[in-house]
């Protein structure tokens, strides 16, 4: 079965944005106690933090999670967060991963989200996955 990842602070704006959305969805602890390791396909809802600031844009436990190969491997797309105060730098972890990892960037999300913003990401998960899996399917035709 595939998943939701995500990170979220301890102010929970993606958490709360991820628990409206009634997907399985698993949380990357705050705290780095143990590897956490994803075992399938996978898409991660990541916040921007520090004013959209690139180097420490993505929360170190995104990073550390990320350096795992399995978690590497299994990553199928992104989802960003942020605040668009950050202006140009909106959303820029999910660029950033999109870029880095070479997954697509799927949706972008402000702070909590929207009602529309929930509708919009479930069904473009939704559409991701049935792709995903038709090219799946053709490869191994």
């Amino acid at each position: 079965m595939s998943v939701l990842v995500y990170f979220s602070s301890s102010s929970e704006n993606t958490h709360r944005f991820v628990k409206k959305l009634c997907i399985p969805a698993k949380r990357i602890p705050l705290i780095d106690k143990k590897e956490f390791q994803i075992k399938s396909p996978y898409i991660l809802v990541i916040p921007s933090y520090n004013n959209g600031i690139l180097d420490t844009a993505v929360p170190h436990q995104v990073t550390n999670f990320l350096n795992t190969l399995h978690n590497k491997f299994f990553l199928k797309g992104v989802i960003g967060s942020g605040n668009k105060n950050f202006g140009v730098n909106f959303c820029i972890a999910g660029n950033i991963i999109s870029k880095k990892y070479k997954v697509p960037l799927l949706y972008k999300f402000e702070l909590l989200g929207t009602n529309k913003d929930v509708i919009n990401v479930k069904n473009g998960i939704n559409k991701f996955w049935k792709k995903l899996n038709l090219e799946k399917k053709n490869q191994n035709a």
